[in-house]
């Protein structure tokens, strides 16, 4: 009996080994897969993330330099979340040279209070001007990369190189049709609103600037 037990072992054991090898291969592969999908998210980042500083202004890996931003309002080391209105958890971003940090996009959420919102991301530099104030395509994930995805707009570069000061200036101006600006915001978010979260994140940036420069870290 105990002859048959063991010949039977040795008949299956070919059999299991092959399913424990196959298992093992689909779960390598899968890892893989996954790292490969993650650095494609960051490389897309990486990748416009150039257009919202100056160029050869900063020299360090931009994914490497961030700070996450919370969507609640308490936060052990920032104030004034509630200025961002974020709806999820996003990344801001620190550019630095030669060690030195040169400037920070932060994210922002504008909406109009009914069903109209959008995602801001709005680069200052140290001296509180706007290097550049972009839409972001609501991807609708909470994945933290992959999701810089910048909607073009004429409107929204006359921000670049502004201070607070000058924000409200461009927020009457008038918005031609060649500018896009109701093709990705729609009607109900008016420019105003935007403008004014813009502005809002300048406050925010200047409110926390010693905060986020410590932890550009990564």
């Amino acid at each position: 009996m105990k002859t048959g037990v063991n010949n039977l072992l040795k008949d299956k054991l070919p059999t299991v080994l092959i399913g424990v090898a196959v298992l093992m291969v689909l779960f390598l592969l899968n890892i893989t897969s996954r790292d490969d999908v993650q650095a494609a998210r960051q490389e897309f980042d990486r990748k416009n993330l150039y257009q919202f500083f100056d160029d050869e202004s900063f020299d360090n890996d931009l994914l490497l330099n961030t700070f996450l931003i919370p969507a609640g309002v308490q936060h052990e080391e920032l104030t004034s979340l509630h200025l961002l209105n974020l709806s999820r958890d996003r990344l801001a971003y620190i550019a630095k040279k030669d060690g030195k940090v040169v400037a920070v996009a932060v994210p922002a959420t504008a909406e109009d209070g009914f069903n109209g919102t959008i995602d801001l991301l709005v680069s200052v530099d140290m001296f509180g001007r706007i290097s550049a104030a972009r839409v972001i395509k609501d991807l609708n994930s909470n994945e933290l990369y992959g999701v810089v995805d910048v909607i073009e707009s004429q409107w929204m570069k006359e921000f670049s190189g502004n201070s607070m000061r000058d924000i409200q200036r461009i927020s009457w101006q008038t918005i031609s049709a060649e500018n896009e600006y109701d093709q990705f915001v729609g009607a109900s978010v008016t420019p105003k609103t935007v403008a004014d979260r813009i502005y809002d994140t300048l406050v925010f940036v200047q409110s926390n600037r010693i905060a986020l420069i410590s932890g550009g870290g990564g």
